[in-house]
């Protein structure tokens, strides 16, 4: 199927993307996302010390999610988004997952 035919296409497809994650450095990985949510309006140290734990004593899975959370794609509509812990071939210890919104198609840049 050819880009144009994708684009002007009467069916909605979905896809799953997926991306899997090691931690080497946990202060680093903080930093990232502190500088992140301290970028967003209005956003204080104390709102970030509430979304995503102290330097000291991190929330990983909401460092992970704050670093990865998908921003709006032209033409999509995000189903869902999720960042969960794995453990060992356990099932997922701990499951994130965003508030969802449909996405309006965006207009051409």
């Amino acid at each position: 199927m050819g880009v144009s035919e994708m684009a002007f296409g009467t069916g909605a497809s979905s896809y799953t993307v997926s991306l899997t994650l090691s931690v080497a450095d946990v202060r680093a990985l903080w930093s990232a996302a502190a500088d992140r949510a301290l970028a967003a309006p209005g956003m204080t140290l104390a709102d970030v010390l509430d979304t995503i734990g102290p330097r000291e004593d991190p929330s990983i899975v909401d460092c992970i999610a704050m670093l990865t959370s998908p921003a709006a794609i032209a033409g999509c509509a995000l189903e869902s988004f999720e960042v969960a812990e794995a453990d060992a071939g356990l099932a997922p210890a701990q499951i994130i997952q965003l508030p969802t919104q449909a996405v309006l198609r965006a207009a051409h840049a």
